[in-house]
Formats: structure tokens, C-alpha cells, sequence
């Protein structure tokens, strides 16, 4: 498991009897959008990148852009296994966890030929 945010102190605020006072603690820092840079779009179908976006960021719980990796907008094992349910439900193709591994974006999810392949088949 692995937090969604990480927030640095100098020291942690303390009550008058040596425990922690929660209510001083500083709110967590916001997720920032993916830092990578803009890659060009390889896959020309918009519909299925527009999909696996929906889905993921269902999934997820927050928004999702075609470039954002996987594991790094909070996503685990059992995210990558509702997100497969979720594809079957919608009737898109369902990708193998080791696929979702290996292209942790939405858009590399899109360019997985096994992926392209099922989806020109429906």
C-alpha cells in the first residue's frame, strides 16, 4: 500500500502532555498533474483513450489525463482488477494485469496492440 500524499514537517505539533494535537497538523499537499511531458498521440482512437479515462478515473476516484501513470495517481492491484470488471461491464476489452504493468497510462493502455486488437474485433 502506498499513501496518496506525502507531507513533510519540521516537527510535529505536540499537546502540553507530549502527544500529538492532529487538529495542528498541516492539511496534506494536493496531487499535482503528471509532470511528463505531452507525448504525441499514437493511438487515433479517441473513443477507447476517452473510455479507459472514464474508467480509470471512476476507479480512482479522481480525474485521470491520457498520461498519467497508473501506480503514481494512487492505483494497486485491486484498482487494476475493478478497472478490467469495469471494461467488461462497459463491453470494452478486458487487458491482462501484466499488460496494465507494463503500460501504466491510459494511452500506452490504448496503443497495446492486444488491446487495439479486441477493440477493432467489437
Amino acid at each position: 500500500m502506498l499513501p496518496a500524499t506525502v507531507t513533510a514537517l519540521d516537527a510535529l505539533p505536540l499537546t502540553a502532555n507530549g502527544k500529538l494535537d492532529p487538529s495542528r497538523l498541516p492539511a496534506p499537499a494536493a496531487l499535482r498533474p503528471s509532470e511528463r511531458a505531452a507525448a504525441p498521440a499514437a493511438v487515433t482512437d479517441d473513443d477507447l483513450v476517452a473510455s479507459l479515462k472514464e474508467i480509470w478515473s471512476d476507479v480512482l476516484g479522481l480525474p485521470v489525463g491520457p498520461d498519467d501513470d497508473f501506480f503514481e495517481r494512487g492505483g494497486n492491484s485491486l484498482s487494476a482488477v475493478r478497472i478490467g470488471a469495469a471494461l467488461r461491464a462497459c463491453g470494452l476489452p478486458s487487458i491482462r494485469l501484466r499488460e496494465l504493468y507494463r503500460h501504466p497510462t491510459v494511452r500506452g493502455t490504448a496503443a497495446n496492440p492486444s488491446v487495439q486488437d479486441e477493440a477493432s474485433r467489437m
